[in-house]
């Protein structure tokens, strides 16, 4: 509420600072009234509310600065005023305020977490990033997911927040940036960097990961000081993570076999039971050389008929044998250096990743036209990363290494399943026990329609990705996007149309020519759970930091600096 005339005029003329002029209000006969007035009502009700309870009795105490009244502060446009006005306050009941609550925007937010941005309508800071908020018992699981049209800051609101997961301890992991858009973040904080492509890095779906170095630390027979209780609880840990290891690298080669053959690997042909006898065979001979297995180990084992594969499929001839894994073995095949993915999965991993460091996996090299080899790296460097997680979780539970947290990024979601869909399994089973393996993660990608796969079991588990995150950030989306959105969670008819209103197209002013941007750049939605979502702004610009070390427009920057917009 604004002062009224005559109080603006009251406040600017203070004790404080030069002499008023002649023609003052204070000095006005009317001023002096008023003044008087105001002074015998504060009397009168700060002495009734004292006798009635309401307030305590005055002390000596000190004011904590010169002039603070309960006005404001006395002085020259330092917002003293004669009369405040209090707020309206009014009661009513749910049908007659329906519209205030349950709120259809959220308001408000707890400081809790990254700092993201402002609140679109009242200005407040907003926080919240999946890890801060699962560690305060606010939500369930450290998951998110982004959506949002192309150009509207996804990525820029991403490494914002990862800055602030930084900032809390722990250690972001890029599995699979594809632009670049997180080189430059990871650079800043210090993390290591495994660039993979055609002629460069080569990751090995068969690695064990970090547990190559680490995994005879919890061999109870490589130590001489355990009693029997704890011989026996490493000796069942031990073999609970060899066990994880062969599924992991299971089920990565499955998932790049099955990306080769364009469809699923089949138990009704022994299919799966072959691959799996295989890759333990494979490890088992690949340990005795000191080495980590190849897919190339893999084929050689089933093409030679052995023995223990032959024992765990149903008696057949040499002919219904090759037969029956034809396919299997031209998948495999298809994995060496002149297959389509060339020399990237078919040798050792050419880097060590620590476990102490942000990871990011960089395979912008790759070309945007190779889209089958940029979501097998996809597929590969989501595998890998958690068995970088994994790692440094059991060795803390065992007191080998202090505790720490990872948190995936899982970027640009859309490509790994229009390249083969069938990929949804194989994500759907690194994903769904990441709070349980003390990971967090979020997906990033633009639209729900991205998630609609070729059958309705697919598009379900697809769609499970977003069900099952506990914050979404949504951006600018298209109409036709809401009935989608819905499905999965509940979204008010303001929320909807704010959504939809950030994903116009930027203008030009036909006066003056400049250009305006997308209205929808850097707005986003916070939803968790059911409640109201909370709606913000990163800002028109980034930070000078921001810019130095993320700057997705990197390629067009002489052009976009030409055009005066930058």
């Amino acid at each position: 509420m604004q002062p009224s005339r005559s109080a603006s005029a009251s406040a600017s003329c203070q004790p404080i600072g030069p002499p008023c002029p002649p023609s003052c209000v204070r000095h006005s006969k009317r001023g002096d009234e008023m003044g008087i007035l105001d002074a015998v009502y504060d009397k009168v009700a700060s002495t009734t509310s004292r006798i009635l309870g309401r307030q305590p009795a005055p002390t000596s105490d000190p004011l904590p600065f010169p002039g603070l009244t309960a006005r404001g502060v006395e002085g020259r446009s330092l917002g003293a005023h004669v009369y405040v006005e209090a707020p309206p306050e009014f009661e009513a009941s749910s049908m007659q305020v329906c519209g205030f609550w349950p709120f259809s925007v959220g308001a408000s937010n707890a400081l809790i977490g990254a700092v993201l941005g402002k609140h679109y309508f009242n200005g407040g800071p907003v926080c919240g990033d999946p890890m801060t908020l699962f560690k305060r018992g606010i939500i369930s699981s450290p998951s998110a997911f982004c959506l949002a049209l192309n150009g509207r800051g996804k990525s820029s609101m991403v490494v914002r927040m990862l800055l602030g997961i930084v900032d809390g301890g722990d250690l972001p992991m890029i599995l699979g940036d594809l632009k670049p858009d997180y080189v430059g973040f990871n650079r800043e904080i210090g993390g290591f960097e495994f660039s993979l492509g055609r002629g460069m890095g080569g990751i090995n779906v068969l690695d064990a990961g970090p547990w190559v170095d680490h995994l005879h630390r919890l061999d109870p027979s490589q130590r001489t000081d355990l009693d029997d209780e704890t011989y026996v609880r490493l000796a069942t840990r031990y073999r609970e993570i060899t066990a994880r290891v062969h599924a992991r690298r299971v089920n990565a080669l499955r998932g790049l076999v099955e990306m080769v053959l364009r469809r699923e690997l089949s138990e009704e042909r022994s299919e799966t039971t072959v691959l799996s006898v295989a890759v333990e065979i494979a490890a088992e001979d690949a340990a005795l050389r000191g080495e980590q297995p190849l897919p190339v180990d893999v084929l050689r084992i089933i093409t030679e008929r052995h023995p223990r594969v032959r024992e765990n499929i149903l008696p057949v001839s040499d002919t219904e044998y090759d037969e029956l894994t034809k396919l299997l073995r031209t998948g495999l095949n298809g994995l060496g250096p002149h297959g389509p993915f060339g020399d990237v999965f078919c040798r050792q991993t050419t880097e060590k990743v620590p476990l102490d460091r942000a990871l990011c996996f960089d395979v912008s090299s790759i070309p945007s036209t190779d889209t089958q080899l940029r979501a097998a790296a996809q597929l590969a460097c989501w595998s890998y990363g958690q068995s970088v997680s994994e790692c440094a979780k059991i060795l803390a539970e065992e007191g080998l290494e202090p505790e720490r947290h990872h948190f995936m990024v899982m970027d640009e979601l859309w490509q790994i399943l229009e390249a083969w869909d069938g990929s949804v399994y194989r994500i759907n089973a690194i994903t769904r026990v990441n709070r349980t393996e003390g990971l967090g993660q979020i997906m990033i990608t633009h639209s729900m329609k991205d998630l609609e796969l070729s059958t309705p079991e697919r598009t379900k588990i697809a769609r499970g990705f977003v069900e099952r995150s506990s914050v979404l950030y949504l951006g600018g989306l298209a109409q036709n996007e809401m009935p989608d959105l819905v499905s999965v969670r509940p979204f008010s008819q303001k929320e909807q149309d704010l959504l939809v209103s950030w994903s116009a197209e930027g203008s030009s002013n036909p006066v003056t020519g400049k250009p305006t941007p997308p209205v929808g750049r850097g707005k986003f939605l916070m939803k968790t759970g059911r409640e109201a979502g909370v709606p913000f702004s990163t800002g028109r610009q980034l930070t000078s930091r921001e810019k130095r070390i993320h700057d997705t427009n990197a390629a067009w920057r002489v052009a976009i600096g030409a055009q005066g917009d930058d």
